[in-house]
């Protein structure tokens, strides 16, 4: 990047190029003047360094050499390709983008009470892994003897990958604690935006606002949202079969995230004025299945749809059950609302209502959790104070397993198999929704390893049927942990 000047492209100059102009412009002028010695010759200066007028000549060239460099990093400033680290960050603005700030890695913790009490875990409670630590979100409390499921946040933004059994405790001392483990590898969170990876992005020109790219980029920019994935059907009459079966209606935007917050409707309004639908998941509710005894006074019935409460929600019984004295027997019970509602062993004591002979209900399992329904919305109130529903899906996570075959002979202890599977746990973390996990994919973040040799890898939906191709659904996004890697070696 450059101007001209008298119809001369400027260019910045050495210190010796600028001495010499400074010389020649000073002989230019004593011959212009006619200055002579006293032989009557004009006086012609030569770069010398026993000429005091080269010397300072010199210093000034070196002066003016180094305000070129400043005023061309000034004008490169305006450059994406030449300008500093820094500049990048002030020319965001004009460029219409921001920097993507990463998301946070999360991992569920097994936390089991002692038999001497009941446990309280508060929120924000941490769980050390090398140099960062796991936040739990929200306060717990677990009756003696039990184990209950806690999720925990990372406080450092990036791919924090932790596999089965590397976390183990708590930084402090917590009453009746017996045990802390997380059961199931963590899910990666997305490392921040480098200032190069930014610098080519706005190369590139991946910047254009009002578009669905545009959209997607500005929601996974919202804090809370760690990925984003919009689609549009452009046609006017038939629907659009999306992978996995959601049928987008003509001229309607589908919008899917992994994560939330409260300003994804106001986001959409910004980039898109198209209506909005809902995919055609609804979410499952709860089953538990419980024991019931009647007493030995007479035959106990228990009626299809008795209710028993858990945690404020309700659970009835799916069919009638009738015993006979001291008889027991097992009934299934469903969750009246939608959602995880997970009963641990022991929840559910007794139903609401007196039943006639019944000695005692009990499950002595845990329950099967439900799903949340993944289907939201928002209003949007423009500033007309029209009121606009702005409709879009929570994303599910989909299990991937990957097959990684290791070359003959190639080092296959548990540590080679473990840093396989950190690395392409860690590699995941980059997979969005309704993304198509290849073979070239998986293998990716084993191209330059020196620990062992891979031969080649294979992704599967199920575990049993492999190949080179495992497309997630349009509102899943793929997910893999170590329960779901298998390492092998070529015979």
């Amino acid at each position: 990047m450059s101007f001209e000047i008298d119809g001369r492209t400027w260019a910045p100059k050495s210190s010796g190029e600028h001495a010499n102009a400074i010389m020649n412009r000073v002989n230019a002028i004593l011959q212009a003047e006619n200055v002579t010695d006293s032989d009557g010759n004009i006086i012609q200066l030569k770069a010398s360094y026993g000429n005091a007028l080269w010397l300072l000549a010199l210093g000034d060239g070196n002066r003016l050499a180094l305000n070129d460099e400043k005023l061309e990093r000034a004008i490169n400033s305006f450059n994406i390709e030449l300008c500093d680290d820094a500049q990048i960050e002030n020319l965001l603005p004009i460029a219409a983008v921001t920097r993507g700030r990463g998301s946070y890695s999360r991992l569920v913790l097994t936390v089991t009470a002692s038999a001497d009490g009941d446990c309280a875990v508060p929120a924000g409670t941490k769980a050390p892994f090398g140099s960062v630590n796991f936040v739990t979100k929200y306060d717990a409390l677990i009756p003696a003897g039990e184990s209950q499921d806690i999720e925990a946040v990372c406080d450092t933004p990036g791919a924090i990958v932790v596999l089965t059994g590397e976390v183990t405790g708590f930084d402090v001392s917590i009453a009746n604690l017996e045990s802390v483990e997380n059961l199931q590898s963590s899910i990666p969170g997305t490392n921040p935006e480098t200032v190069a990876e930014l610098r080519q992005r706005i190369i590139k020109g991946d910047t254009i606002k009002y578009s669905v790219d545009g959209l997607k980029a500005a929601l996974e920019n919202l804090t809370g949202v760690t990925y984003a994935r919009v689609y549009f059907n452009y046609s006017l009459e038939d629907n659009m079969t999306l992978p996995g079966g959601t049928q987008l209606a003509p001229r309607h935007a589908y919008i899917v995230v992994y994560g939330t917050n409260e300003a994804i409707a106001e986001t959409y309004a910004q980039y898109m004025s198209a209506e909005t639908q809902n995919g055609s998941k609804s979410g499952t509710k709860a089953t538990v299945t419980v024991t019931v005894k009647a007493t030995s006074d007479g035959q106990c019935t228990i009626p299809e749809g008795t209710e028993a409460t858990w945690e404020g929600v309700k659970f009835a019984t799916d069919e009638a059950v009738v015993l006979s004295e001291n008889e027991e027997k097992t009934v299934a019970m469903t969750c009246e609302v939608v959602g995880v509602n997970e009963v641990p062993e022991g929840g559910i004591t007794a139903f609401d209502e007196e039943i006639t002979n019944l000695d005692s209900v009990y499950n002595y399992a845990a329950g099967t959790p439900g799903t949340d329904d993944p289907r939201k919305s928002q209003n949007y109130i423009t500033d007309s104070g029209q009121e606009l529903e702005i409709y879009f899906d929570e994303a599910s996570e989909q299990n991937v397993f990957v097959k990684i075959v290791l070359k003959e002979g190639a080092p296959a202890d548990d540590e080679q198999v473990s840093q396989l599977k950190r690395d392409l746990i860690a590699s995941s973390a980059t997979w969005g929704i309704g993304e198509q996990v290849t073979q070239l994919l998986t293998s990716a973040p084993f191209a330059n390893i020196t620990y062992t040799q891979v031969a080649y890898t294979q992704v599967s939906l199920d575990g049993s049927t492999w190949g080179n191709v495992a497309a997630a659904a349009s509102d899943c996004i793929p997910r893999v942990a170590d329960a779901t890697i298998m390492v092998e070696s070529l015979q």
